[in-house]
């Protein structure tokens, strides 16, 4: 990608946060962010309270967990960097977005290992009225880097609502040219980034079938998962 993209990327993103001039996104329920940048690290936690009701709808007893997707972006180089070890693009869509993964994980899901449970330390799943929260802390980027993420809340293991989008976060940070983080948007995402989010889903389900032996240390599998279709509740 240009850096003339990564610079109106950028606009967009302010002009939207400043001046909510941007259709938002799909959202049944509440977003709670934490986090501040040390050095260039961004500790952080990112909450969804899903309140069907508010939607029109019940999902009883069902579960919500996160997928995240990220867009790293090097100024310095003009080039896309990855979180975890994949071929240049390996499975980012055109734009450089990617669905956020440890080396070795088959599902995409945040935090889902490969033996089927979460890790507490990465996603607790959440519920109508209970927060699904995610926890992240990205760093060890050069200088100049941008750093752009968004974490979506989806109905996991539902009987009515499965599958379905609850809502959308933009989360970021920049590291200067003396390699400091500091904190850029943060704010319930807006249209245009839910359809980046299919576009990235592609993505990974095209890769999914190639990417050989996954195993996070939980489990082992031939391959990673594909998602299923997911669509906005």
């Amino acid at each position: 990608m240009k850096i003339n993209a990564v610079g109106k990327l950028a606009l967009v993103a302010a002009f939207c946060f400043l001046f909510t001039a941007c259709t938002p996104t799909f959202e049944c329920g509440t977003w709670a962010f934490n986090g501040t940048p040390t050095g260039n690290a961004f500790p952080l936690s990112s909450a969804f309270t899903f309140n069907p009701a508010g939607c029109g709808q019940s999902c009883p007893e069902s579960q919500d967990v996160m997928i995240q997707m990220t867009w790293v972006y090097d100024e310095a180089t003009h080039t896309q960097l990855y979180a975890s070890d994949q071929p240049q693009g390996g499975r980012s869509d055109a734009d450089g977005w990617n669905i956020d993964r440890i080396n070795g994980a088959a599902y995409g899901y945040y935090g889902l290992q490969n033996n089927g449970t979460f890790y507490s330390g990465w996603n607790v799943p959440g519920g109508p009225g209970t927060a699904n929260t995610l926890y992240d802390e990205p760093g060890g980027w050069p200088a100049n880097t941008y750093f752009y993420a968004v974490d979506v809340a989806v109905c996991y293991g539902s009987s009515t609502c499965n599958n379905k989008i609850l809502g959308y976060y933009f989360w970021s940070y920049i590291l200067d040219s003396s390699d400091v983080g500091q904190k850029f948007i943060t704010a319930p995402a807006w249209k245009d980034l839910d359809t980046e989010f299919q576009s990235a889903l592609t993505a990974w389900n095209n890769w999914a079938p190639t990417s050989g032996t996954e195993d996070d240390g939980t489990g082992t599998f031939p391959h990673a998962n594909a998602f299923p279709a997911l669509s906005d509740l």
